[in-house]
């Protein structure tokens, strides 16, 4: 038997529904969407424009958020633990933050 047939058997699978996990700020109770952040960047028809930056999304203060910058995938990551998490220790109910 393999090493990595080891470690498999010694691991429990859980399935996750990711909805939204990117898209809610870990970090603040707001309820609203976090915004892709835009930059100026020259196109390829060489016009100059805000263009969307997928990676990084920003919390609004305008709609109650922090003003925070937070990486999408790190985000996710702290959400999808907070769920893992919370099912650990019996709370079955999703964060209403995160619900479809």
């Amino acid at each position: 038997m393999g090493s990595e047939s080891i470690c498999v058997q010694a691991r429990e699978v859980v399935v996750l529904d990711e909805f939204r996990t990117s898209k809610k700020h870990f970090d603040c109770q707001t309820t609203d969407d976090l915004k892709n952040q835009r930059v100026m960047r020259k196109c390829r028809d060489g016009v100059v424009r805000k263009v969307p930056v997928h990676k990084v999304l920003h919390c609004l203060r305008k709609h109650g958020g922090c003003g925070k910058s937070v990486d999408r995938d790190v985000n996710a990551a702290k959400n999808i633990l907070s769920i893992l998490q919370n099912q650990l220790t019996g709370i079955s109910e999703w964060p209403l933050r995160l619900r479809r």
